[in-house]
This record gives structure tokens, C-alpha cells and sequence, in this order.
């Protein structure tokens, strides 16, 4: 079991009230005057436990009036004039002028809700003391209220209610807080809306006085319904979780539970007034049972929780899962072999050859290939690419057995030689017989192209020149052939690496 709180007890306070002529009232009573409040800030979070809920109760018409003094309202079970009050389980009872309804108060059969027919004239009406409250402490006041007063009675212009509801210093009569409802409008039906606030009583004192006060002037209308009048500690809260393990239960505050769920507590202070409310969620985190067969590559370990195994065999560990319960896991561990191998045709080629790898192994599944080093490669995901490297190249191939995951590298570098696969005919015989009638450099694999020829003659004049990639010489220059004899030529070649190399030599013009 566990215990995540102290004992909690529930305390319900008794408040009185007096009037001026010091006469005792029990709060009951005295909050069957409270009015509409307007919406105000409240307590935040989850209250604390109601010190009362006054829904006037039940039964036949009408319900029992006030205590004397409490109000300056007359009290009547007949049909209602300015200034009167009646306590009764329907609306309707100044005609069609008021609303027919039910109290706001749910599953209580003819429950009692109090009526107000609004004096003539404005102030305040209601002046009584609430005691027996705890210094220092924040409360909240809340109330239902309602216009009984039809849209369409006071020939639609009936005077909208609109009450001020004010907590002053029992002994400076200074103003604490209030708050003002504001002008509570027609609806189209009996309408109940929540209003509320907070106060704080002073260090030191433990009563204040409560006042009502009448804002609208009198008239056609001005007539309200009140229900369902709460007073609360706004107790601080916190929140906690737990979590259910298998046959296990949890402890809150003296209570221990055994299904999950959210749970709310009163944890009790120095006093009733200082009790927080504690909100429990109790999580459901049945123990686990989980079996693994499956292999350790060599030289590695397979981790369980904090364990970690090298060998095979068999091993059983407990664990705490991810809500705190007991995981059971159970290992059948064996050793992965992998073993793969990387050759080459050559080992070194010339710029512009290739050569092919070949990539060999044996595991417990299928294998996997992936090349790490893809340049010039006919293939990246096999085992025997065919390889064209521009320059000296390190292959690195990775492998993975499709079984277990176990992985090698494996490298091979591959030379590639300069190029210097260049031939430049010596002599060339521009005769129109069909063979060996042009001049140009040849080249291997090596060359892309030649990109310029130049020729010169003896003398070291220009007679030919082309920038046309693997143009020839014809033995001809502005269009006449050229004499026998000898000619310089050189050549830009442009290499399949990108770079560029210069040729240059002696031919010699034939007939």
C-alpha cells in the first residue's frame, strides 16, 4: 500500500449574524437574503468544502418567512406589491407579469425559491453581520438569480433589477469589496444565472457585515427570484498521481483506494480555516511480462535496464516499467557471427578505366549492402558495382545482416594513374586518297576531348586554329593548300577529371 497524505477530517463552522439590535441569527436564515451579484473573480482551482448551501428547502405554498429584523421587506402570501418578499416553489404569482418557473435547484420536488416585488424607492434594504468566520481567510459568495419580470409586461419598458451587494469592517464600516450585478435583463423565459465574489477578512477579526442595496428606482418591473446561496473557504489546492500496481492499492489522507479514478480531499491545517483541498489521480499500471530472444553482435553488448550482457544465455530481470511497477523481462541471448570480405579487379587504373568490386559475406540472414562512397559507382545498394573513379578513391561499403543487425565497414582504395594515353601522328598526307588525309592528337580513355589546335609553320606563323572540339587539320590555310614540309602543332586537351593538359610537337605535311 501506499501512502501519499495525512488523515483529513471535514469541518462545518457555524456563522451568526446580528442585527442593530444585537439579536443572534444562524447564517441559514440570514442568507435567504442574499441578491444577484454580479460575476466577479471567484476561487480559483478546486474549492473547499461548502460551510452552506441554503435552497430554501421544499414544500406546499408558501414557505416561512424571515426572521424579524432581517429585512425591510414586508413578507406576503398574497399577490405582491412594492416592497414585499415571498417564499414560494413556483414564479407566477403576480399575474402575467411574471414568469412562470421552478427554482434553479435540480431534484428537489416543489422546491422553495424567495421572490422580491423591488420598493419604490432605491437603497439598501438588507444590513445584517456575519460572524463566527476566520481571520485572515478568503471566501467566496455565490447566488442564482433571475428577473422574474416578462418582456412583455410595463408595456415592454419595465425597470430592470439591479442590486449592489457590499462586505464592510464590522467595527470601521469600511468598505472590503463589493460588487454591483448591473441592470439583470428581460428573458424569454425564467432564467437563472450564477453570480459570485470573493473577500479576505482582515487579521484579527472574524465577522463582517453584509449589506444589500437596491440600485434601480421603482416602478413598472424591478422584481427578482434567488435560489441556491453557497458559502465557501477558497481552500488551496494541489494536485498528486499515483499509479495501481497488480494487487497492490493506494493510501490518501486515511483512504485507501483500489480503482483507478480522481479523488478529492480535505487535508486538514492548523485550523478548518487553513485546510487545502488535495485532487489525487490514481493511474492503473498493471505489472508487465515481456520475452526476447535475439542476438549480441560480436564485440558489443545487449542492455536490459542497468544490465548489460556479452555472452548468450539465458537471463531474467526485473524491472520498474514506465509507471512505476514491476516489469519482468526475460533474455534468450545468442552470439551473431557476421563475416564479409571486399576485393577489387586492380587495385590502380588509368583515368578514364574502370574496375569492378566485389563484395562478399556470410551471416545469420540475408545481407545488406550499402556503399558509403558512391562517386562513380554503377550502383550503391549492391554487392559488385562497377567503379569509375576521376581520382585515387577510398571505398567504404557497409553491411548488415537482415537478421540480427549486426554491421561491418569494409574499405578498399582504388589508384588512378595520370593520363598519358596521347599519340600525335608525326607526318599526315593531305592528298584526298582517303587515308590519313587530316591531322589531330589522338587519346584514350583518359581524354574527354581536344578543345583547341593550333598549327604553325617554320617561321612560327599561325596557320590554323579551332576551338571545335576534335576538329582536324585539313593542309590547308585561307583556303589554299600548304607547301610541303615541316609544322609545330599544340593541343589543349580537357581530361574526364575536369583538369586540362597541354600536347605540342613536329608533323610533317606530305603529298
Amino acid at each position: 500500500m501506499r501512502r501519499l497524505a495525512t488523515m483529513a477530517s471535514r469541518h462545518f463552522f457555524h456563522v451568526q449574524l446580528k442585527d442593530a439590535m444585537g439579536k443572534v441569527y444562524r447564517l441559514l436564515l440570514l442568507l435567504l437574503l442574499l441578491p444577484i451579484f454580479a460575476a466577479a473573480q471567484l476561487c480559483e482551482g478546486a474549492m473547499g468544502i461548502s460551510a452552506l448551501h441554503e435552497h430554501f428547502g421544499s414544500g406546499h405554498n408558501y414557505g416561512p418567512p424571515l426572521p424579524e429584523g432581517a429585512t425591510t421587506y414586508e413578507y406576503v402570501t398574497s399577490f405582491p406589491v412594492a416592497g414585499t418578499y415571498m417564499v414560494s416553489n413556483h414564479a407566477q404569482l403576480n399575474g402575467a407579469k411574471w414568469h412562470p418557473g421552478l427554482d434553479n435547484t435540480p431534484d428537489d420536488g416543489n422546491g422553495y425559491m424567495l421572490l422580491f416585488d423591488a420598493d419604490e424607492t432605491a437603497g439598501e434594504f438588507f444590513n445584517v453581520v456575519l460572524d463566527s468566520l476566520c481571520p485572515g481567510t478568503r471566501y467566496e459568495f455565490s447566488v442564482y438569480a433571475a428577473n422574474l419580470v416578462t418582456p412583455s409586461s410595463c408595456m415592454g419598458q419595465g425597470i430592470l433589477p439591479d442590486i449592489r451587494f457590499e462586505l464592510r469592517d464590522t467595527l470601521t464600516g469600511n468598505l472590503l469589496s463589493s460588487v454591483e450585478t448591473g441592470e439583470l435583463p428581460n428573458t424569454a423565459i425564467l432564467r437563472w444565472n450564477k453570480y459570485g465574489m470573493t473577500f479576505t477578512l482582515p487579521p484579527g477579526q472574524d465577522a463582517v457585515r453584509l449589506l444589500l442595496i437596491n440600485n434601480a428606482e421603482g416602478g413598472c418591473g424591478n422584481d427578482v427570484a434567488i435560489d441556491d446561496i453557497r458559502i465557501n473557504i477558497c481552500n488551496p489546492s494541489r494536485e498528486q498521481s499515483a499509479v495501481l500496481c497488480d494487487g497492490e492499492s493506494v493510501e490518501v489522507n486515511g483512504k485507501v483506494y483500489t480503482e483507478p479514478g480522481v479523488y478529492i480531499d480535505t487535508i486538514s491545517g492548523a485550523s478548518f480555516c487553513h485546510d487545502s483541498i488535495l485532487l489525487t489521480e490514481v493511474r492503473s499500471g498493471a505489472a508487465e511480462f515481456s520475452v526476447i530472444d535475439t542476438f549480441v553482435c560480436g564485440g558489443s553488448a545487449f542492455r536490459v535496464g542497468p544490465n548489460a550482457y556479452t555472452e548468450p544465455g539465458f537471463y531474467v530481470d526485473t524491472l520498474l516499467n514506465a509507471a512505476g511497477c514491476d516489469s519482468i523481462v526475460q533474455l534468450q541471448l545468442s552470439t551473431a557471427s557476421l563475416n564479409a570480405s571486399l576485393q577489387a579487379s586492380a587495385d590502380s587504373i588509368a583515368l578514364g578505366r574502370s574496375v569492378r568490386l566485389q563484395a562478399s559475406g556470410q551471416g545469420e540472414g540475408p545481407l545488406i549492402w550499402r556503399w558509403l562512397t558512391t562517386e562513380g559507382l554503377s550502383c550503391t545498394d549492391c554487392a559488385d558495382p562497377v567503379a569509375e573513379p576521376l581520382s585515387t578513391t577510398n571505398y567504404v561499403l557497409s553491411v548488415q545482416d537482415g537478421l540480427t543487425g549486426c554491421r561491418d565497414t569494409l574499405e578498399k582504395e582504388i589508384t588512378v594513374l595520370p593520363c598519358e594515353a596521347v599519340f600525335a601522328p608525326t607526318a599526315f598526307s593531305p592528298n584526298g586518297d582517303g587515308r590519313n588525309d587530316t591531322f589531330r592528337p589522338l587519346y584514350g580513355d583518359c581524354v574527354q576531348e581536344v578543345s583547341l589546335l593550333e598549327v604553325y609553320n617554320r617561321w612560327g606563323g599561325l596557320v590554323y586554329r579551332s576551338t571545335v572540339p576534335n576538329e582536324a587539320w585539313d593542309g590547308y590555310a585561307k583556303g589554299r593548300l600548304c607547301n610541303v614540309g615541316p609544322y609545330l602543332f599544340r593541343a589543349l586537351l580537357r581530361l574526364k577529371d575536369g583538369k586540362e593538359q597541354w600536347v605540342q610537337g613536329e608533323l610533317q605535311l606530305l603529298r
